[in-house]
């Protein structure tokens, strides 16, 4: 693969190598590098810009004859005020640039790796945003733990390995921030430029706001199935003000549904009569979220963080919250080693005791299970999980390979949920799409005699499945966890698979959140 650019380092050489270029004349695959090597430059050019804003942040301003103290907070507002006046920009825009250089300060590894090009600004305001209000001592293993891989991680995913790790090293801090968050909500409305409205939530309640979208969605892939035709945003915000507002009051779901094939018909066909409201409205569209969570953070032992696919972490209390609600949802388990990787997988029917027989049936929640949780003195000691524990002990005990008929056009159950537990979302660079929601794609096409087997599977979502299928991309798996892509312009792109479950780091809380705060309440019930 040409590396004809990026592998230049980034600086005055790189820079006058590509101003040299003359960009008709490169081949396909040199002008990706040389794009590449662009948002490099151009990274390294960002660390220049903000490590000048910071030196005039330390500038000494004139000392005046009035005698007034220059605090830092008017220092700062000095150095803002002189970027204002210099690039004529507004004095926010100056306070957010000024106040990124200052803290980038704090983090040398992450400005290091910026001037390098190893990670762009995105990333790096994802890591100063996520470890504004860590302490010097956990921002420093946070920092050490992602940086290396930072610039290959999409910045969504970045995003929330950091938020895992900033919540594994402080449980506590982490839930009394999200409690004091959650007292702040509010609802904003704002007409844009085009005279539209965003209507949005903020500070919601984690474990209601996760299921009214996954609500939303639901009726929305409903409304599509019978007939609706309109793009799934469209049906979700039509959904959205429906039902906060009072056009779908006292409606059953098959009445929305309805409603909205009647508002988007099918273009060449004529409007149908719309049908007799339910005599009783009735659920009928399950819904719910795909919760990945360690038994152990659900049981209470522990307050590692949980995670809902697509979305991104929760708090422990918010995961129980999330599966007590969803008790009749799919709960699937993955038995797992010490270094997160799968042994076993399947489904259980049981529940812990207590669990109330209600709420929603669809959604998924994935049970992740270190083995020892598995030993038998370990279960009697739980005697409200006995029979869930119990359960999965005996078919991990009792476990044989999956049977499934290599030439069947789709995967049995069993096969699937083995490729969604395996990998966690589609394999394109960069996707986040959970692999529940995505299709089970044969790397070699069936219509060609690809075997439906577990080596041949791999979850690709709608969109990188047509990339795959018509529009050029080849897709080579190199081993269980490694997956290579080849663009069209002959560009190839690595692409390795996590396990199951990434180890986190033991709990470091710190001091003032021991003393301060040692019983702290219920984080779901805020």
């Amino acid at each position: 693969m040409s590396r004809r650019f990026t592998a230049l380092r980034t600086g005055p050489k790189l820079a006058k190598r590509l101003a040299s270029v003359e960009l008709g004349s490169l081949p396909d695959e040199q002008l990706l590098d040389f794009a590449h090597a662009e948002v490099r430059q151009l990274a390294s050019q960002q660390a220049r810009v903000w490590a000048a804003f910071a030196e005039i942040g330390r500038r000494a301003p004139l000392a005046f004859d009035h005698g007034e103290v220059w605090t830092p907070e008017r220092r700062f507002d000095s150095a803002a005020c002189e970027i204002v006046a210099e690039l004529r920009v507004s004095k926010p825009y100056a306070e957010h640039e000024l106040g990124y250089a200052q803290d980038l300060e704090a983090m040398p590894a992450v400005a290091a790796a910026l001037r390098s090009g190893e990670v762009d600004r995105n990333r790096v305001l994802v890591l100063l945003d996520v470890c504004a209000d860590l302490t010097d001592a956990h921002r420093d293993e946070l920092i050490a733990a992602v940086l290396r891989d930072a610039g290959r991680v999409p910045p969504a995913k970045l995003r929330a390995q950091a938020q895992r790790l900033a919540i594994s090293l402080d449980p506590a801090w982490a839930e009394k921030r999200y409690r004091e968050a959650v007292k702040h909500q509010r609802v904003t409305c704002i007409i844009g430029d085009d005279l539209s409205v965003t209507l949005a939530g903020e500070n919601l309640d984690a474990a209601d706001a996760l299921a009214a979208m996954a609500h939303v969605n639901a009726l929305a892939k409903a409304a599509q199935r019978a007939g609706a035709k309109a793009s799934r945003d469209t049906l979700r915000g039509t959904l959205f003000t429906g039902l906060l507002g009072t056009r779908f009051l006292g409606m059953g779901q098959r009445d929305i549904i309805a409603e909205l094939v009647k508002q988007f018909p099918k273009p060449t066909a004529a409007p149908e009569p719309a049908p007799e409201p339910a005599a009783k409205p009735e659920p009928v569209v399950p819904s719910g979220v795909e919760l990945r969570v360690g038994l152990a953070s659900l049981m209470g032992l522990s307050n590692e963080p949980a995670e809902v696919a697509d979305s991104g972490p929760v708090l422990a209390p918010i995961a129980r919250k999330i599966a007590e609600k969803q008790r009749r949802s799919e709960w699937r388990y993955a038995i797992l080693d010490g270094n997160g990787v799968l042994l076993h997988d399947g489904i259980t029917r049981h529940r812990p005791a207590g669990y109330l027989a209600r709420g929603a049936k669809g959604g998924i929640v994935e049970l992740q299970v270190p083995n020892y949780l598995l030993e038998p003195a370990f279960i009697e000691e739980h005697p409200q999980w006995a029979a869930l524990l119990t359960d999965l002990a005996k078919q991990y005990a009792a476990q044989k390979p999956i049977v499934q008929d290599p030439a069947a056009r789709l995967p049995g159950r069993p096969l699937r949920r083995r490729m969604q537990v395996t990998h966690r979302s589609c394999v394109f660079p960069a996707c986040r799409r959970p692999a529940a929601a995505s299709q089970a794609d044969h790397r070699h096409d069936h219509a060609k005699g690809g075997a439906t087997l577990e080596p041949n599977l791999g979850p690709l979502c709608e969109g990188h499945h047509d990339l795959k299928t018509r529009w050029g991309w080849r897709l080579i798996k190199r081993d269980d966890t490694t997956y290579v892509w080849i663009s069209p312009l002959g560009r190839r792109h690595l692409v390795t698979i996590e396990p199951v479950a990434v180890p986190l780091p033991e709990p470091r809380p710190r001091e003032e959140t021991r003393e301060q705060d040692p019983d702290p309440p219920d984080v779901a019930a805020a």
